[in-house]
């Protein structure tokens, strides 16, 4: 027989006992399973029978239904599913789940040789804030400079041999 087994601490080793075609959830005393905390709503979810298990269907709740961690409207239940109404966690048990599917076969094998980095691509921008010292355009400026460096000094050489050497 599917139950619900309270995960949370403040229902610490309560048992829901699943039975009939539809069970509602909520914090309010009209509903089958009456889980009174703040975080559940009145009329929180509700549980229908589907085969021999159950699938859980939010109605709209304040906090919401999760399934596993994944918020839900609507979802089939699996033995070891993890169900929160609200802050309130409960684990699905059942014998009647089907097995777990096995992974699907490898459709197609990929050589690791071909994802080998082959440089960047052409469409590759930097993005970093600081450019490359050795990008071309930085180069032609360096050699720009460095050609008024030196004819600057030739221009210092010549005025000191003029003046104090070849007083002309």
């Amino acid at each position: 027989m599917p139950r619900l087994i309270a995960q949370s601490e403040e229902f610490s080793g309560k048992t829901f006992e699943l039975s009939g075609p539809t069970l509602t959830v909520g914090r309010v005393a009209d509903n089958a399973l009456q889980i009174d905390h703040n975080s559940v709503s009145g009329h929180h979810a509700e549980l229908i029978l589907e085969g021999k298990d159950y699938k859980v269907r939010d109605l709209d709740s304040t906090n919401g239904t999760r399934v596993n961690s994944e918020r839900i409207t609507e979802q089939k239940l699996r033995r070891n599913d993890i169900i929160r109404f609200g802050n309130i966690e409960l684990l699905y048990d059942s014998e009647f789940s089907a097995p777990a599917q096995a992974l699907p076969e490898p459709s197609q094998r990929v050589s690791l040789n071909d994802c080998v980095s082959k440089g960047k691509p052409a469409s590759f921008i930097n993005s970093s804030p600081f450019p490359k010292g050795r990008h071309p355009a930085n180069k032609k400026w360096m050699l720009i400079i460095l050609v008024l460096v030196l004819l600057a000094i030739g221009a210092v050489g010549y005025f000191f041999y003029r003046v104090f050497l070849g007083g002309a």
